[in-house]
């Protein structure tokens, strides 16, 4: 046998066991070494003093706060304030222990539940601790889910959902950048016009624009984007910018290199793009890696499908700020549903984008950029056309069936009824519940522009809180089409890994789902 010291002995020789007892007890003095300098208490117990000064400064601040404005509305305060406690408790948790700080939370935030005044804030609370229930339950192995990595990740989408929707500073931000992505539909109309002529045509006395078809809209500003991120691809700026942002997350949540460039790049450049900049590594991750990259493809859209949707008159900041929110939520729930077992090859590491088609000048990047745009574009107006025609298909055979029993049904309607549940979890209004159990049906089995198309021309007659919500859970990539596309992306960078691949792809798109509506049900608490 080998000892752990990898020493060989016989189990019944005297002389090892007392050479293994001498070594044990070797071991215990070193460890047991008392600090001789000053303050030795606060030194054997620095973290455990630091977050009790931390917790007793922010009960402090916090109990006068809700004393004073005891008629106001507590809510972000209560709920900022539970989830530092929250952080400090887990902090001296033992890795795997999960009952000791949902009890904490609970029982000193009975207080702050009684506090909430709308019954849409508790509904969408109810949603979130539904969801994250229902991913836990699913978890492929619970006892090695890291709580710390969980806790962390949601934390950071409910700073991210106060910081972007009630701080007044935040929202502005966004608002202008929704605003100057509006503006750059419009430099896109300009060369559509000299492409296919004037934006608007007279018939009879009357101006018809071009924009109503969405080959004419759509398509010239993927085009524009496509060509743009190319010519910043080709001057180092995406890399840098996702390589900065990963360098960040890396030190905030105890994920892989790898993790966190997929996850931080997802919402500018697209779940293919995202994928494609950790290329040379998919041979050496993790099957929890794998499914990790997936599901940050999943759970965000890209910044070229994001000016698509504004055509539809979709709410732009609402986009933004959920594609900014999903991002570690994605991370949480592919950690919770296939936690980490293995060793990741950049654990702790900040890795470089890898760019590999390396253009000879900017405009050479340019060209390449627009020809990949319309590339993509070939491929959503062919699965648009294809998934579109298929439903109506679908449809007409539904009707011709039940038309003998008086009854009219739509696969629509059918989704409907099963994102029924759903769609009030998240704090949708129940007078709404239909429409927007339709729309997020439709996105899930079509597609994102099938899905707004339909949703944005019943806005006018629903709640404002109905399309917030709504537009959270249903921008993402998170349906039955990008499956495909995934799969084939990632079996042309790593063919050795195609089983793991095909076996990930539809649990991380389902993933994908709940990131945004979790982001939905956090927008209807803080909102």
């Amino acid at each position: 046998m080998h000892n752990e010291k990898g020493h060989h002995y016989d189990d019944d020789h005297p002389d090892h066991h007392e050479l293994d007892i001498h070594e044990e007890h070797h071991e215990e003095e070193v460890e047991e070494e008392e600090y001789t300098g000053r303050f030795p208490f606060y030194h054997n117990n620095k973290a455990a003093f630091n977050h009790a000064l931390a917790f007793v400064i922010c009960t402090g601040l916090f109990i006068p706060a809700a004393i004073l404005h005891k008629e106001g509305n507590l809510l972000v305060l209560s709920l900022l304030y539970a989830a530092v406690v929250w952080w400090l408790l887990l902090q001296h948790l033992p890795v795997g222990s999960v009952s000791g700080p949902i009890s904490a939370v609970w029982n000193g935030g009975a207080h702050v539940i009684e506090m909430m005044p709308p019954l849409a804030r508790l509904i969408s609370c109810l949603g979130l601790v539904v969801l994250l229930a229902f991913t836990v339950a699913c978890s492929k192995k619970r006892s090695a889910i890291s709580w710390k990595i969980v806790w962390t990740g949601i934390f950071m989408q409910y700073i991210l959902g106060l910081l972007i929707i009630r701080w007044t500073v935040g929202y502005e931000i966004f608002q202008f950048i929704a605003q100057q992505a509006e503006s750059f539909l419009g430099y896109a109309s300009q060369g559509r016009e000299f492409i296919f002529g004037p934006n608007s045509t007279t018939f009879n006395g009357q101006v018809i624009p071009f924009a109503g078809s969405f080959a004419i809209s759509v398509l010239p500003a993927i085009i524009l984007f496509a060509a743009v991120i190319q010519c910043l691809y080709y001057y180092n700026i995406v890399q840098s910018v996702v390589a900065g942002m990963a360098k960040v997350v890396i030190h905030i949540i105890d994920i892989s290199g790898v993790e966190c460039v997929a996850a931080c790049a997802a919402p500018f450049v697209g779940m293919s793009e995202a994928s494609m900049l950790v290329g040379p590594f998919v041979s050496e991750m993790t099957e929890a890696e794998l499914h990790q990259v997936l599901t940050s493809g999943f759970a965000t859209i890209s910044g070229s499908v994001f000016l698509g949707l504004l055509t539809f008159n979709a709410d732009a900041t609402a986009l933004l700020t959920c594609c900014m929110m999903s991002v570690p939520c994605a991370i949480v729930i592919s950690k919770i549903r296939f936690p980490e077992e293995e060793v990741p090859l950049t654990k702790g590491t900040a890795v470089s984008p890898a760019y590999k088609d390396r253009e000879s000048n900017a405009i050479h990047a340019i060209s390449n950029g627009a020809i990949f745009g319309i590339k993509l574009c070939i491929v959503i107006i062919a699965v648009l056309l294809a998934v579109i025609s298929l439903l109506g298909l679908a449809n007409g055979f539904l009707g011709w069936i039940f038309h003998f029993y008086g009854v009219e049904i739509s696969i629509e309607k059918i989704a409907s009824w099963i994102l029924y549940p759903l769609a009030w979890l998240i704090g949708i209004p129940t007078q709404d519940l239909q429409a927007s159990a339709e729309a997020m049906g439709i996105k899930f089995i079509l597609n994102e522009f099938a899905a707004f198309a339909m949703f944005t021309g019943k806005v006018a007659s629903l709640q404002p809180r109905t399309a917030l919500l709504t537009t959270y859970a249903m921008a993402s990539f998170a349906n039955i089409g990008s499956i495909g596309t995934q799969i084939s992306l990632f079996l042309t960078l790593a063919p050795d890994r195609a089983d793991a691949i095909a076996r990930l792809s539809f649990s991380a798109c389902l993933c994908g789902s709940v990131s945004t509506l979790i982001s939905a049900c956090i927008a209807g608490i803080v909102s």
